[in-house]
C-alpha cells in the first residue's frame, strides 16, 4: 500500500484469557510502536449487564467487562505509543431497529467517552457505527487509512482546486491497490466553505444517516459513499483486466447527463473526476488532470519539508 506505508496487522483475539496475557505480561510488546488502535465493540454485548460464562476461551462479554478493557487499553497505548490514532466500531448495528440506532449509537459513544480520563484523549477518538450488510465498514477502514497520510490537507486543497477548475461535481482520490478513498470532495463541499458554513451537523434528508463535524459517522455520509460503489465497480473492472492480460490505465464515461474520469494521479493513486456538464469535453477535463498531476509532482519534487513527508508515502 503507498509507497513506503505497510500495514502490519495485529489481531488481538477477544477471548477472556488472551484479553488478561495483552493486558499484563504482554502489554508493553503488545502497545508499544502502534500508529492505530481499532477497537471493536459487538453492540449485542453492550446490552449485556453480565456475562455467565465460564472458561476463559469464551468471546461474550458483558458492557461492564468491555468498557473496562477499553479503559485498560487506552490506559497502555497513551503509555507505550502517545501518537497513536484511535478508532472505535460499534458493531452489528443493523441488529438495532432503524428508528434506535442513532439514539443507541449516541448513547454508547458517550459512555465509552466517560470512562477516558482527560479532554485531549477524548477528543482524538473516532467513532463509527458499522455493519457488514453496508458500506459503514469501507468508510472506516478508508478513516483509518486517511489518518496514516502525513498532510492530508494538502491533498484535499488539490482536490478543491481539481473541483473547482473542472466546474465538477465531485472528485475522489482512491489508492491504487486497494481502491479505499484517500479524500473526497463535492461541490456542495465547496460551496459551503466558500460561504462560511463548514462546520454545521448535516442529515442527510435521502437516508437514515448522520455525520457530526468530527467525522464520526453514525450510517453512511451521503454522497461520498457512493465512493464504495465506485470502489467496487472498479476493482471488478480491474479484475477483468487482469483476466484479460491487460492492466487499468484509467477509463472514462460519457451520458446524456454526466462525464466520469479515472485516471493516475501519483504512482499509487486515482483520481476520479465527476462532472454532471456533459457539454465539457472529458478530454478537457483529462488536460486539466494532468496539469494538475504535473503541478503535484513538483510540488513533490521540491525541497519543502511537507513535500518531503509526503513524497515518502506517495
Amino acid at each position: 500500500m503507498f509507497n513506503n506505508l505497510y500495514l502490519n496487522l495485529w489481531d488481538c483475539g477477544g477471548q477472556h484469557r488472551y484479553v488478561a496475557e495483552y493486558l499484563n505480561r504482554q502489554k508493553e510488546y503488545i502497545f508499544r510502536s502502534v500508529s492505530v488502535m481499532l477497537f471493536v465493540f459487538d453492540i449485542n454485548s453492550m446490552s449485556r449487564e453480565s456475562n455467565d460464562t465460564y472458561g476463559g476461551m469464551s468471546t461474550d462479554w458483558s458492557r461492564p467487562e468491555m468498557l473496562e478493557y477499553f479503559q485498560s487499553a487506552m490506559h497502555y497505548i497513551r503509555q507505550y505509543s502517545p501518537h497513536a490514532k484511535i478508532f472505535v466500531l460499534l458493531h452489528k448495528m443493523d441488529l438495532i431497529a432503524k428508528e434506535l440506532r442513532e439514539s443507541i449509537f449516541e448513547s454508547r459513544k458517550a459512555e465509552i467517552l466517560s470512562r477516558i480520563e482527560g479532554d485531549e484523549c477524548a477528543c482524538n477518538i473516532q467513532f463509527f457505527a458499522t455493519s457488514i450488510w453496508s458500506d459503514s465498514l469501507y468508510f472506516a477502514y478508508s478513516s483509518v487509512v486517511r489518518s496514516l497520510i502525513p498532510h492530508r490537507d494538502v491533498l484535499m486543497e488539490e482536490m478543491k482546486k481539481l473541483l473547482i477548475g473542472c466546474n465538477a461535481m465531485e472528485v475522489a482520490l482512491y489508492e491504487r491497490s486497494t481502491f479505499l478513498c484517500l479524500t473526497h470532495v463535492s461541490r456542495t463541499d465547496a460551496d459551503e466553505i466558500f460561504a462560511g458554513d463548514a462546520g454545521s451537523t448535516k442529515k442527510n434528508k435521502n437516508k437514515d444517516t448522520y455525520v457530526d463535524t468530527d467525522g464520526n459517522a453514525f450510517c453512511s455520509p451521503g454522497c461520498e459513499f457512493r465512493t464504495t460503489e465506485v470502489s467496487e465497480t472498479v476493482k471488478h473492472f480491474k479484475l477483468s483486466c487482469m483476466n484479460n492480460s491487460t492492466s487499468l490505465d484509467g477509463f472514462q464515461i460519457t451520458t446524456d447527463t454526466f462525464t466520469a474520469l479515472l485516471h493516475p494521479f501519483t504512482n499509487c493513486t486515482y483520481v476520479l473526476l465527476v462532472s454532471t456538464d456533459p457539454s465539457v469535453s472529458v478530454e478537457l477535463h483529462k488536460c486539466n488532470v494532468c496539469s494538475a498531476q504535473r503541478a503535484f509532482e513538483l510540488f513533490l519534487q521540491s525541497d519543502d519539508p511537507v513535500a518531503e513527508e509526503m513524497r515518502q508515502i506517495l
